[in-house]
């Protein structure tokens, strides 16, 4: 829909569920493509969207309920009697009926899933007892496969008997033993006039495939660097399980954007909906109690340098700029990172070669903000009405100095920690949020008393 038209619609269908008109609002989007009815009903509340969706023509169901997120298709079911939810998961492909079925409870779930025909509901038991975030748990089992002497003619006549569903892009070519031995793309088939050649003659051996087993990432990373729209699942000892095609990557790149956006901020996907306040509060309070304790920290640090400040307690008006550059610093580097690992690079170059990079370039800005931080200290000083007997020079000197130091310290140290948490297998995102905040707090503020003491005890 274009953007105009979508606005129309949006307010036609408002006014009818104001007025609970149903049918009316299920009538305005029932032409409109799967993909966008199910976005429309995204935008109401639980209630709201059940409703709409009920009225909606049973032709439309399946379909509409496999582009909604899992936990929105979750609770519409729980609207739908159990019947004909299975009714609904059996026209779905397996993939997206076991990613809603894994979010009932495990009593309604059951219902639903006996009450479906047995080869279904073997497909979405297999498929559910996968972990979430794998490369089974996201894969379909909807796929074609052939015998090596079997021929083009088969495998065409196969195709053409294939139930709607996932895009057929390539044949799977498998022994006795269900074990990948070639694929074969739809398009080698129809660009051979000689029907009757077996596909052991034209299969590709040099297959590209996933274990059921690896981690959701690393399978989008496989399908992105081989540019394929469909890739192969194998278990441990080769037997070909499923597929895993190119919108299913998709979905995994925005669900592992979303779930790094939350980690930045120190809190959690899990919070999507309606999570209730103790569930919001127990993935929050960890971060901001460790905000706090670092706050601890420099309030400790800022008690034990207090003495050296007496006479020169401008200095201490500077605090905020050193803590609010270094900790600036620090996040660019560790976000920086994060991404680099994310793609790959990062694990190309030595750890020392990264960390001298984000230091030198920490260093360089250091350079640039010390000199202009320099100048403002000095004028900022000489306002100040309090006599000292330490020069104005001396002390701006002190504010720069500090200043380097923090950012080229917190540029290192926020490249330092990702990279450490990605080699012991610990999601490197987690460095870009509060953590790595408060130990840049924390640095920062130790490398400016410590630099301030040293310079002034050595003048004065």
């Amino acid at each position: 829909m274009d953007e105009e038209n979508t606005a129309e619609i949006h307010a036609r269908i408002n006014d009818l569920v104001e007025q609970q008109l149903w049918g009316q609002a299920a009538s305005e989007i029932t032409n409109l493509p799967p993909a966008d009815i199910a976005e429309i009903l995204s935008r109401y509340n639980k209630e709201t969207t059940a409703a709409m969706f009920n009225v909606l023509p049973d032709s439309l169901k399946a379909d509409v309920l496999a582009h909604l997120e899992p936990e929105i298709a979750a609770e519409v079911t729980e609207s739908i009697p159990s019947e004909q939810v299975s009714e609904i998961m059996m026209e779905m492909d397996p993939d997206d009926a076991a990613d809603i079925l894994g979010e009932l409870d495990e009593d309604v779930m059951e219902q639903v899933v006996g009450r479906m025909d047995a080869d279904d509901a073997e497909d979405v038991r297999k498929l559910m007892t996968y972990p979430e975030d794998s490369a089974g748990g996201i894969m379909t089992t909807d796929l074609i496969t052939m015998r090596p002497d079997q021929t083009i003619l088969d495998a065409l006549d196969a195709i053409a008997g294939y139930e709607e569903g996932e895009s057929i892009y390539q044949i799977y070519v498998v022994d006795s033993a269900n074990r990948l031995i070639g694929v074969v793309p739809v398009w080698e088939l129809l660009r051979h006039k000689v029907r009757s050649t077996p596909l052991s003659e034209i299969m590709r051996t040099e297959i590209v495939s996933v274990k059921s087993n690896d981690d959701q990432e690393d399978v989008a990373r496989t399908i992105h660097k081989y540019s394929m729209h469909v890739i192969p699942v194998l278990d441990e000892t080769g037997v070909l399980i499923g597929r895993i095609t190119h919108d299913d990557v998709i979905d995994v790149i925005k669900e592992e954007a979303e779930e790094d956006i939350f980690r930045l901020a120190g809190s959690d996907d899990d919070e999507l909906g309606n999570a209730s306040i103790l569930k919001s509060c127990a993935i929050r309070l960890p971060w901001l109690l460790i905000t706090l304790l670092g706050g601890g920290i420099t309030a400790l640090l800022s008690r034990r340098y207090s003495i050296y400040f007496g006479s020169v307690l401008v200095l201490a008006a500077f605090i905020p700029n050193i803590m609010g550059m270094g900790g600036n610093t620090g996040l660019q580097s560790s976000t920086l990172l994060v991404r680099e690992i994310a793609s790959g690079t990062a694990r190309r170059q030595p750890l020392g070669a990264l960390i001298r990079h984000e230091v030198r370039t920490g260093a360089f800005m250091g350079v640039i903000c010390g000199a202009g931080i320099y100048i403002a200290a000095i004028i900022i000083i000489s306002l100040e009405p309090t006599a000292t007997s330490v020069s104005p020079w001396l002390l701006a000197g002190v504010v720069a100095v500090s200043l380097f130091c923090a950012m080229s310290f917190a540029a290192g140290f926020g490249a330092l920690i990702p990279v450490i948490l990605d080699r012991i297998r610990i999601d490197p995102a987690v460095a870009s949020g509060p953590f790595i905040s408060v130990l840049n707090d924390i640095s920062a503020l130790t490398i400016y008393y410590s630099v301030s003491v040293a310079l002034l005890s050595a003048v004065l």
